[in-house]
């Protein structure tokens, strides 16, 4: 598209360009035959005709004696002067036609010195007259370079109309290109959008229709330009989600449903099933003591045996067993667990550092919830947690995440953990994605 737009730009500027270029020119030629052309053919026929009066003048008067017929010659003589002046003040520029202007005039002086006055002083002198051979070789040669010069300045105007009309010509056919063009390039571009927009468009609204309609399976595919593309990332990382979601109510209501099955059985265990499962806490603990190593899973097992404890006594006696909020480890443990309900595995949970650490109850709800989180946008299809890492100490709190991710779904990924926290570093490898997050303490 900016390829096409830039060429319907190239192909206005050029039309502008064309056209005025051949304005300017029709306008300076129209402006030189006005004010330069024009006036000196005038001149030019005043030239002739001044001439010719110098010329009758003196004929006249050498065949009547009489001194009348000599105001043609002078009226003449002066018209002369004064139309040489104005050619040679409009044709100053023009080398031929002050040349061919010299030829006329010296031929002119020629006549008037040899003929015109000597054969004027004769008459007055004695009144005889002079052979006239000389006079009509001499005005012949006149008239012919005053028709010289006259044919210089009409082959001048017709090379200025000609140039003026090849460069209207000119603008024509290049303005007609040019809109022959853009309309290609205009055509060009309606096929080029409706593929690269309009069709990928219309394939992502019917998708997305089908997902709105209730099919939470159907893959969302974006094709076309970025922007489609980005469009359609993220209806498809909103379908994840929601997908995510609907399967953990889903779970929840299985949860719930075990749940109540194992008050059930609760009820008919009755205090001995409490009391061996105290026993076998004491047991861990005592494993605990004497193998410090394997502290954090001795842990995770005592936390979910007390859970176990506590549901069995409210749900043999009745009431609720008066119990502090679960501990950090053992939170983080349930969101883990989480995961094995909703997708069938769940990831590997590796606790270090100061296990003993209990941080206040508002620090725990936000390093639980940014877990979960964490945990579902990296739950896609061919993918998910791999390994999740919960470091405690005085302080911070440290969450590391290992997932495995298709290629294809790094990038939404990505900006789906970026989403949840803009706190956490998030780091891209083949195939995979890692994401840390810090809680100061």
């Amino acid at each position: 598209m900016i390829v096409l737009g830039s060429g319907l730009l190239l192909l206005l500027t050029t039309t502008a360009i064309v056209t005025t270029a051949a304005r300017v020119h029709v306008t300076d030629v129209g402006s030189r035959v006005r004010d330069t052309l024009r006036p000196a053919q005038v001149a030019v026929a005043a030239l002739g005709k001044g001439y010719v009066d110098m010329e009758t003048g003196e004929r006249g008067f050498l065949l009547t004696r009489d001194p009348q017929f000599l105001q043609p010659y002078e009226t003449g003589q002066a018209a002369v002067a004064g139309a040489e002046g104005d050619l040679r003040r409009l044709m100053a520029d023009d080398a031929d036609t002050i040349a061919l202007l010299g030829e006329v005039s010296a031929v002119g002086a020629e006549w008037r010195t040899r003929v015109a006055e000597p054969s004027i002083a004769q008459v007055r002198a004695d009144g005889t007259v002079a052979d006239g051979q000389l006079g009509k070789a001499l005005s012949d040669t006149l008239r012919a370079r005053l028709a010289a010069l006259g044919n210089h300045l009409d082959q001048l105007i017709a090379a200025r109309l000609e140039s003026s009309r090849r460069a209207n010509a000119a603008a024509n056919l290049t303005t007609g290109l040019c809109v022959g063009l853009a309309l290609v390039l205009g055509i060009a571009s309606v096929v080029i959008l409706r593929r690269s927009l309009i069709t990928p468009l219309n394939r992502l609204v019917a998708q997305v229709r089908e997902v709105a309609a209730g099919d939470l399976h159907r893959e969302v595919e974006a094709t076309g330009l970025e922007e489609v593309v980005r469009l359609g990332e993220a209806v498809e990382a909103m379908r994840v989600r929601i997908l995510s979601e609907a399967e953990q109510v889903a779970a929840s209501a299985n949860r719930i449903a075990r749940l109540e099955e194992t008050d059930r059985i609760a009820r008919t265990l009755g205090d001995t099933a409490i009391r061996r499962l105290y026993g076998i806490t004491l047991d861990l603990q005592s494993a605990a003591a004497r193998f410090p190593r394997s502290g954090p899973v001795m842990a995770t097992a005592i936390s979910g045996i007390d859970r176990t404890i506590s549901a069995l006594r409210s749900s043999v006696y009745g009431t609720a067993a008066t119990r502090t909020r679960p501990a950090l480890r053992a939170q983080v443990s349930d969101v883990v667990g989480e995961l094995e309900t909703t997708h069938g595995r769940a990831p590997g949970l590796v606790l270090t550092g100061d296990l003993d650490i209990e941080p206040p109850e508002e620090v725990t709800a936000e390093v639980t919830q940014v877990l979960r989180d964490f945990l579902r946008a990296t739950a896609v299809p061919g993918g998910g947690a791999e390994e999740v890492e919960l470091a405690l100490s005085g302080e911070e709190i440290r969450l590391h995440v290992r997932c495995a991710v298709p290629d294809e779904r790094v990038a939404g990924v990505e900006r789906a953990l970026a989403e949840v926290s803009g706190d956490a570093v998030v780091c891209r490898e083949p195939g995979r994605v890692t994401v840390e997050w810090r809680r100061p303490l």
